[in-house]
């Protein structure tokens, strides 16, 4: 059976985010079981990507129509054609936060979004990354509860705990882009609060992203907060380092808002590091389950006094959170995959 998976190509700067992830893990599993074909291109401009998903990607789908078996997008915005083929089509729904969290996104995006969100309802099979994405394309969309398949992202094999030795400062760590939704002033705020409730405590916030919209603001908080001392900015984490970075943290902070997934907060449990959230947030209940919630910013800083504290609870946040995310395996991903493709084939 040949397969045809139309994908985006992603830049240096987005290797490592959940949808990349996806995108090769899933590649590199149905390879081995069938002859698979990615079509994509490499995101750049705006104006690029709006030729790319319009005319570039459906004029080659369509050329491959006759000795290509089925067709499978990760996104919806790389389906845009699929309605015209006469194969079965498969898409990836990963969130729909362009579309129901309306904060910081592009004029195309906010311009596009309602539209090609759509396409799954005329798709063979819709696969929703969770049981929450699956309501909201049902309860949103509208689109039929048979046609959608549940299936998680994975974590590889390589996030493992490493040998650690005492260390201090104490290390909370954030990573992801800093943009409206992720919330990272809301982290400040929280580290602003244990500070100063205690001062005797030696921890510093290691903040490492690509950078975003946010940047500047989160600069000028940090410094009017008079904590450039104990906050420290970094780029983004290379591939090859995400492990090590993980195991340098002893507490994860998630402060968005909304997350389609959340994968680094299984990554960091795997990895023997307590994930910290915020109780309101916007992430799917299989990836929040071993979390320490907070009910404000206020509240994480408790929590994250007692995680670095009190050595009991932390074992036992980290315990409970690493036996239930080995729940979550790329084998497993790739093996649901193939299981709808047997559905349709």
């Amino acid at each position: 059976m040949r397969i045809a998976v139309a994908a985006d190509v992603f830049s240096a700067i987005e290797l490592g985010t959940g949808l990349e992830r996806y995108t090769r893990e899933l590649i590199a599993g149905l390879s081995k079981t069938y002859d698979t074909e990615l079509i994509g291109w490499e995101r750049s401009s705006a104006l690029r990507e709006l030729a790319v998903h319009t005319v570039l990607m459906p004029r080659e789908l369509l050329k491959r129509e006759s000795s290509v078996d089925l067709f499978h997008a990760f996104a919806p915005v790389d389906a845009l054609c699929f309605p015209l083929l006469r194969k079965p089509t498969v898409v990836s729904y990963h969130d729909l936060a362009t579309l129901l969290y309306k904060k910081g996104n592009s004029w195309h995006v906010r311009l596009t979004a309602p539209y090609f969100y759509k396409v799954g309802k005329y798709c063979s099979r819709v696969l929703a990354a969770s049981i929450q994405t699956r309501q909201e394309l049902i309860d949103y969309l509208h689109f039929p509860p048979e046609k959608i398949r549940v299936v998680n992202l994975g974590v590889a094999e390589k996030f493992v705990p490493q040998a650690r030795d005492e260390r201090t400062p104490l290390v909370i760590g954030f990573i992801g882009k800093l943009d409206a939704r992720k919330r990272v002033d809301y982290l400040i705020m929280a580290f602003h609060y244990l500070k100063k409730r205690y001062p005797a405590l030696r921890v510093t916030l290691r903040i490492c992203s690509q950078g975003g919209s946010e940047y500047g603001t989160l600069i000028k908080l940090v410094e009017g907060l008079g904590l450039t001392s104990a906050i420290e900015f970094h780029g983004g984490i290379p591939e090859e380092a995400i492990v090590d970075f993980y195991n340098s943290l002893d507490v994860l902070a998630v402060p968005s808002e909304w997350e389609g997934f959340g994968l680094p907060i299984l990554e960091a449990q795997r990895c023997g590091v307590p994930v910290v959230i915020r109780a309101d947030a916007h992430i799917p209940d299989e990836v929040r389950m071993c979390c320490a919630k907070a009910t404000s910013e206020q509240n994480m800083a408790e929590i994250f006094y007692r995680i670095l504290s009190e050595d009991s609870l932390r074992q036992r946040i980290i315990h409970a959170a690493s036996e239930y995310s080995k729940c979550f395996t790329w084998e497993k991903t790739v093996h649901e995959t193939l299981k709808v493709y047997d559905e349709l084939i």
